[in-house]
């Protein structure tokens, strides 16, 4: 039987990349549109889970992707701004961690993967991205120690910049991509299937030592 697989915010960038490559690895994998699966929303996340998963069905993994950008100096990013990405990127990880919880197998293990970001060590402008994703790696740190016992893995990745509809939109100029991509080491783009990769290295049995971490994958940025 075909190991059940959430990604969250699948539909799209490196969600996508990651549903797309565990399909190909023979996981049955769930990767509903912000449409289908609002994590700003409980009674979303309850509709889903009803609609789509028994009471008696496992999960295999939790990948929460979900998130939402804004930038502005902070004078000018709102308190509205704030509590929207906060509300989803953070809160929103904790609702459907939590929900998630009863499904995720015990027996033969089960993982939580955070798509976290360098942003969490401070990205100028972006006051409220910085502190969501700051949220996640801690969320992780918080969830392994009290989820080993129940042989549940959580680890986190952060990305640099990889090469997503988002991020491009970001980095809209040759200019601004020179001087963000120029600092790192290879001076590239990363591309939505190198975070894939190793969502499904931290799936692996080879990776069932692996818990309580913030994996970084930049390009040599940081």
């Amino acid at each position: 039987m075909a190991k059940k697989v959430l990604v969250t915010g699948g539909s799209r960038g490196i969600g996508d990349a990651i549903a797309k490559l565990l399909i190909l690895n023979d996981y049955e994998v769930y990767a509903p549109s912000s449409r289908d699966l609002d994590l700003s929303s409980q009674e979303s996340i309850d509709a889903y889970f009803k609609e789509n998963f028994r009471e008696n069905d496992s999960l295999y993994a939790l990948i929460s992707n979900a998130g939402i950008f804004h930038s502005a100096p902070l004078a000018k990013h709102s308190l509205e701004n704030w509590q929207k990405i906060i509300d989803l990127n953070l809160t929103g990880a904790f609702r459907i961690c939590r929900k998630a919880l009863p499904y995720l197998q015990r027996e033969n293990g089960a993982n939580i993967v955070f798509i976290s970001s360098i942003s969490a060590q401070g990205e100028a402008f972006a006051p409220a991205y910085s502190a969501s994703k700051a949220g996640i790696n801690g969320l992780c740190k918080a969830l392994a120690p009290e989820l080993a016992s129940d042989n549940i893995n959580v680890n986190a990745i952060a990305p640099g910049w990889v090469k997503t509809d988002l991020a491009k939109s970001i980095l809209y100029t040759e200019e601004l991509e020179k001087n963000h991509l120029g600092a790192s080491l290879q001076n590239r783009w990363i591309e939505p299937a190198e975070i894939a990769g190793l969502v499904k290295y931290l799936l692996s049995p080879e990776a069932k030592a692996i818990t309580g971490q913030i994996l970084t994958i930049d390009a040599g940025l940081s």
